[in-house]
């Protein structure tokens, strides 16, 4: 059927292929076992061909003994490569070294005692079949289902080798050494082991390696996913976990702040403090930076009207700039209804990070948000936001590091922080496809720049928004509150408005602001650190000021009947209750720029957790911001209500204080009943009454609520 020289130079120059083909294989797999077997695989095969291809020029039995022996070396050699890839080495293997060892003794037997073709064929075959079969046995039951191309082409060349070599041994008839190439059984066998076989074996090994390659890289993938998620896990629990003594600790300092009148001890107190609350947003720094790492989240594009959106950021940021004496401006070159597609969280995350890192560095002078067209198409355009102070400037050599982490630059160092806000605000900016731009000269400022080529979004948005909000806009509103978080609700409400809003901490500041300038409405907490707001309002008939006929509005959880006609006699316009709800700010505004009579109502649900507070939070901030503001008053509230036990008979005054501030939060974060229950124990300690068994009813309480809370957030997490 074949020509014998041809069939054995094809099958030698195959071989040789294989060898080559086996040897790039290993190269670009080094790391994987039974690569550098396989390789001699071919090798040995190419060496047995050569020698069966000398029949006729040496000795039949010194050819045909060594090709035969070579055959079984093959065999062996190639059976150890797969196990050692499929790293498995079992019974079965030391089972056929032995079946083939004994084959190896009859083959000898039949080629120098009993010189007998027959029979030697018959005994290659045996072999060959008992590789085949362990081979299959092998990739059925190990590689199947890891290596599934690579055993699909395995499975198709052993199952031809197979029907050919039970075919050769069954069905042909009696050959010598004139006749046998001249059989078609030995013939075709030789073609599909020689010429066929070494195509398929190469092709199986290369795709066996890229599978397993492939295997390797998504179990690392999968392992640095695990472990983004085990930081992350890390980073949460361990800031938590410092959260709770840190809480104490500054608990402890306030107390001891308020008790000694040394005034070494108090600069001792005061720097522990300060320490304390700078550790406290390293950690809030540190959780934003690893929530980026891990999140992969898609941008969430909205379409926005930018010149709007950006005067109620600035509202927002005005009265941190004018705490400090700054000029803080919008110059704001693009069409005035223009409006774009955009990720407004992120985008307002990163001008708010570079805004604030400006207010912080800048002590006088100006802070500018510049926006301006770059380039324009007919369906994008390029904008440019730059912000511009006239901080102290960055040296240059501080520039290129100032957006890695925990870096900051030389007046970084002085004015403390975490070294964290220039890289976040570079991650966003990746997010959104952009780059930090930072120029800088000492002693003249820096700017911060970005730009975003942002799809043009529809004009439709102005009239929409204008017939939507049927409310008074654009006041100039005091606000005076001491609490963080409702300075922050309160501003983020009333910035929807595009009401102007200034920011006084302390009944002497409201004072001071209150006879420099003219506003047309003041919101007026009714418990501040120094002063209460009956105080306040009593002050200002005694001196002159430019609010005379300004409407005031209490802002304040204090509603019983007494305090309400209190208010009211003192010329308060409208009460506006805590824990804040927009409608109801909107609403008092409103009617206070009117003759209307106040309708004063409190709607606070009966409950222990309020499951609306959340997500009237989750308008106004973004679903990190709120977690956080949770967090933080579930560590510490315990920890504060037992402070509180502990100087009740020693310090009436800070007690009060304290049960104001945390009455206002839990109300605030929908802790109705326990908001409640201090807001009585804060009324019985006004009264001088004793508050003892009040609070070890607060502290069930509260681990009921806290009970209802976490319930809450499981149930959310499970949907």
């Amino acid at each position: 059927m074949f020509d014998p020289k041809t069939l054995y130079f094809t099958s030698g120059a195959m071989m040789a292929m294989m060898t080559l083909l086996c040897y790039l294989t290993w190269r670009t797999n080094k790391n994987i076992p039974g690569t550098a077997t396989y390789t001699l695989y071919p090798l040995v095969l190419f060496l047995a061909t050569m020698s069966f291809s000398l029949h006729g020029y040496l000795e039949h039995w010194q050819t045909i003994g060594i090709g035969n022996a070579l055959l079984f070396a093959a065999s062996i050699i190639h059976v150890l490569a797969i196990s050692q890839f499929l790293e498995h080495k079992g019974w079965e293997l030391k089972s056929f070294l032995a079946f083939t060892c004994v084959l190896l003794v009859a083959l000898g037997y039949y080629s120098i005692v009993d010189d007998n073709l027959r029979a030697r064929i018959w005994i290659s075959d045996l072999q060959h079949i008992a590789e085949i079969v362990l081979l299959l046995s092998m990739f059925w039951r190990f590689a199947r289902p890891r290596y599934p191309n690579g055993t699909i082409v395995y499975t198709i060349v052993l199952g031809l080798l197979l029907i050919a070599f039970i075919g050769r041994s069954i069905m042909m008839g009696e050959v010598t050494h004139l006749t046998i190439m001249q059989d078609t059984w030995f013939t075709s066998t030789v073609f599909i082991n020689g010429v066929l076989s070494p195509i398929f074996y190469a092709t199986g090994m290369a795709l066996l390696c890229n599978e397993r390659r492939e295997l390797h890289l998504n179990a690392l993938t999968e392992k640095a996913q695990k472990d983004l998620e085990i930081r992350g896990l890390f980073l949460s629990t361990v800031s938590h976990e410092i959260r709770t003594p840190l809480n104490g600790i500054l608990g402890s300092a306030q107390l001891v702040l308020s008790r000694t009148k040394s005034p070494k001890n108090k600069a001792y107190c005061e720097a522990i403090i300060n320490s304390a609350e700078s550790l406290n947003l390293l950690i809030d720094k540190v959780l934003d930076y690893a929530s980026l790492e891990q999140s992969d989240e898609s941008l969430y594009e909205e379409d926005i009207e930018l010149k709007t959106w950006l005067n109620n950021l600035c509202l927002l940021l005005t009265p941190l700039a004018e705490q400090k004496q700054l000029k803080f401006e919008l110059d704001y070159d693009l069409p005035e209804q223009a409006c774009y597609y955009c990720d407004q969280q992120k985008l307002r995350q990163i001008i708010i990070n570079l805004v604030g890192n400006a207010i912080k560095f800048t002590d006088s002078g100006t802070v500018k948000i510049k926006v301006h067209l770059e380039q324009d198409s007919a369906m994008a355009h390029t904008v440019t936001f730059s912000v511009i102070d006239s901080g102290p400037g960055i040296e240059d050599d501080d520039i290129e590091k100032l957006t890695q982490p925990y870096v900051q630059s030389s007046a970084g160092k002085v004015k403390g922080g975490t070294g964290l806000g220039l890289a976040i605000t570079a991650r966003l900016l990746e997010r959104l496809g952009s780059k930090l731009e930072i120029a800088s000269q000492l002693n003249k400022g820096s700017v911060f720049s970005f730009s975003l080529n942002l799809a043009i979004g529809e004009l439709s948005l102005v009239p929409q928004r204008l017939h939507e909000t049927d409310c008074v806009t654009g006041l100039n509103i005091l606000l005076v509150e001491d609490l963080e978080l409702n300075q922050k609700i309160a501003i983020e409400f009333m910035a929807e408005d595009e009401h102007k809003v200034k920011l006084a901490t302390t009944g002497q500041s409201a004072l001071d602001l209150l006879q420099n300038h003219q506003f047309d409405a003041v919101l007026l907490d009714m418990n501040l650190p120094d002063l209460t707001g009956q105080e306040v309002l009593k002050s200002l008939k005694k001196i002159e000021h430019k609010n005379q006929r300004t409407p005031f509005l209490a802002f304040t959880a204090s509603l019983s009947p007494d305090e309400i006609k209190e208010y009211m006699m003192l010329g308060i316009k409208d009460i506006v209750a805590k824990p804040i709800k927009q409608e109801k700010l909107r609403q008092a505004l409103s009617d206070s720029q009117t003759l209307k009579e106040p309708t004063i109502s409190v709607e606070l649900a009966d409950v222990l957790y309020d499951e609306t507070a959340a997500s009237s939070l989750q308008k106004n901030f973004n679903e990190d911001e709120v977690s956080s503001i949770y967090n933080e008053f579930v560590l510490s509230a315990r920890n504060k209500l037992i402070s509180i036990q502990q100087q009740l008979d020693i310090d009436n005054d800070q007690c009060i204080k304290m049960l104001h501030r945390q009455a206002s939060t839990a109300l605030q974060l929908g802790f109705n009943r326990y908001g409640q229950m201090l807001k009585t124990i804060e009324r019985r300690l006004l009264e001088d009454k004793s508050a003892h068994e009040e609070l070890t009813q607060a502290m069930v309480l509260w681990q009921d609520s806290l009970s209802a809370y976490l319930q809450f957030v499981r149930s959310q997490t499970l949907n």
